[in-house]
């Protein structure tokens, strides 16, 4: 059964040799390892979260606060998994909603950028409520008022 509990250092290294390959192609998008990707939203995140299945990270999410340039109360939310997310995925859409409420609430909006050509994600952020605010190719910025 899959749970969330708050990440250890050791999630990131675990979790960087099983990425998506569309998680890939947007860190390589942004120039970023994702060894190192992992290891900033980790530290950055306050908690950061691991989706755990079978004993096994399969996903790292968090909130990382945005201090540069935008007013405060302005989060980056972000989200790396493996591809074993499929594997819980109808558990994963249910309580995708429930834990975005509860990493949002520090926050007055939240925000980031995909991959123009991830599909899969944008339907997911759809999901979620997200207003996709501009095209920067290959990114779509995003937003969502909490």
């Amino acid at each position: 059964m899959p749970h969330v509990r708050i990440s250890q250092a050791g999630d990131c290294e675990s979790l960087a040799g099983q990425l998506r390959p569309a998680d890939l192609k947007e860190l390589q998008a942004h120039g970023v390892t994702p060894k190192v990707a992992l290891r900033v939203g980790y530290e950055a995140s306050t908690p950061c979260y691991t989706v755990e299945h079978e004993g096994e990270a399969i996903a790292m999410f968090g909130v990382s606060p945005l201090v540069v340039d935008v007013p405060e109360g302005v989060g980056a939310v972000w989200l790396l998994g493996s591809d074993k997310i499929k594997d819980i995925r109808i558990r994963f859409l249910r309580e995708s909603r429930k834990w975005l409420e509860e990493i949002a609430k520090p926050y007055d909006l939240l925000a980031n950028a995909v991959h123009e050509e991830n599909e899969l994600h944008i339907r997911w952020l759809k999901f979620l409520g997200f207003t996709f605010v501009r095209k920067v190719s290959p990114f779509i910025e995003f937003a969502r008022i909490c």
